[in-house]
């Protein structure tokens, strides 16, 4: 998978040398995307395991960078919650299933931590009707947890910024929005 990101935020939060976590915003060429041939993924990644989840389109990335762009500069209370889902078809060694997986993405200043700001980032999976179609109650899983709590605001709105520049492109781009 080739893609390309713009929107990164990194950071260490564990043994010093070790990798950083991140949240990135990426986008993939996809001749068959509603947006003009560009699929947008959400990256979450701690030192040891990372997955990636497509956003709705141009629109739900505009979503999350507005809701970064919105985290107030100075100490005030902000929350927004984003909302992802995509469904998979996988072949497990019992057969194949439908895997779906949900997130949630929380961006905002927390208030029993000084309001300061963060990302948290929670998925689980689901897998309907039973492993391997055995019309079993499905199965469900939680996924990776992916926490900042103390994001350099300044440096997130930037990134924001940049990505939002991204989604506009130049006038004649599908993405652009009029």
């Amino acid at each position: 998978m080739y893609f390309e990101q713009v929107f990164t935020y990194a950071w260490r939060d564990g043994p010093a040398g070790r990798q950083p976590s991140v949240l990135s915003v990426a986008h993939e060429p996809d001749p068959t995307a509603p947006d003009g041939g560009r699929r947008w993924i959400l990256l979450a990644g701690t030192p040891d395991f990372s997955e990636t989840l497509a956003f709705d389109g141009a629109e739900h990335v505009r979503e999350f960078a507005r809701a970064v762009l919105d985290l107030p500069p100075e100490p005030a209370p902000y929350e927004r919650r984003l909302l992802f889902s995509e469904t998979v078809r996988r072949t497990l060694p019992s057969g194949p299933t439908e895997e779906t997986r949900y997130a949630t993405l929380w961006v905002g200043r927390d208030p029993e931590e000084e309001l300061r700001g963060f990302f948290s980032y929670q998925s689980y999976y689901s897998l309907s009707g039973g492993i391997g179609g055995t019309g079993g109650t499905g199965m469900t899983a939680l996924g990776l947890e992916v926490v900042c709590d103390d994001v350099d605001v300044s440096r997130a709105r930037a990134g924001a910024r940049e990505l939002l520049a991204e989604l506009e492109g130049p006038a004649d781009s599908p993405d652009h929005a009029a």
